[in-house]
């Protein structure tokens, strides 16, 4: 039995053991006949220039990567190129800030010597003016009965228009005989200019004067009398164009000596 059983499993063997090889060889036989077609292959290699693109694409990897790390550095970079950015910004706004308050200063400036220059110039007008009353005022009131026609041409130097023949009316003829008569003379003291209004061709005035009178009889005080005047500006000089005599607040009469008159002290 020993001998069969040897004999069988031999046989086995030998039959169970080409099996497989046949197999293996199936297997290999199947799977040559795809790479022994090299003819109907051989056109691929051919193909260079897909290969090129082959090729090329990892350039194009390479490009997206160089992009992604300029990106990346870009990215890295931006919040400083922000930052350079808001301090030029805020350097220009200050410039500009500076810029503008040194424009306004420089207008309001301007503006500060253009009213100084206005205010010297009506200064000097009102000025001009208040002499030129003043003048008239402490002349018209101030006379000599030795010498009357030096005040009536010391007057027509100052005054124009209609005002010399009012004068003469005022003074002349019967007055002046008076004056004389008496022997009277007048001094004249101006207390006050007040300016209503001036401009550059005419102006009006109030002219506040005390005036004391000597006669051979009596001394005669006059306390502040109000002249209204009218001036105009002719060639550059003004003038006296009209007078009106408003009154006086206060008129007192003395003796020679300076005592009070004998019907004063009774009063």
């Amino acid at each position: 039995m020993t001998t069969k059983q040897d004999l069988a499993e031999t046989v086995a063997e030998e039959v169970e053991t080409p099996a497989p090889r046949r197999v293996v060889r199936k297997k290999w036989t199947a799977a040559k006949p795809a790479p022994a077609e090299t003819p109907a292959a051989e056109p691929a290699p051919a193909e260079t220039p897909a290969a090129e693109d082959d090729q090329a694409e990892p350039s194009d990897e390479t490009a997206t990567g160089t992009d992604k790390a300029e990106a990346g550095t870009a990215v890295r970079g931006g919040p400083r190129k922000s930052w350079v950015w808001m301090v030029g910004a805020a350097t220009v706004l200050v410039v500009l800030a500076l810029a503008a308050t040194t424009a306004i200063q420089w207008v309001s400036a301007d503006r500060a010597r253009e009213s100084l220059a206005q205010l010297e110039t009506d200064r000097a007008l009102r000025l001009e003016v208040s002499r030129a009353a003043h003048s008239f005022g402490q002349t018209l009131l101030s006379y000599d009965y030795q010498d009357l026609q030096k005040t009536r041409t010391a007057l027509t130097a100052m005054a124009t228009g209609d005002f010399l023949a009012t004068y003469d009316e005022a003074f002349g003829g019967a007055m002046a005989q008076v004056i004389v008569k008496l022997k009277a003379v007048s001094q004249a003291n101006v207390r006050e200019v007040y300016l209503a209004d001036a401009d550059e061709g005419s102006a009006h005035a109030i002219v506040v004067v005390d005036q004391q009178v000597k006669t051979s009889e009596a001394i005669r005080s006059v306390k502040d009398s109000h002249l209204k005047i009218t001036l105009v500006k002719q060639q550059g000089v003004w003038k006296i164009q009209d007078v009106t005599v408003l009154g006086a607040a206060k008129e007192d009469q003395y003796n020679l000596d300076g005592s009070k008159p004998t019907d004063q002290k009774k009063k």
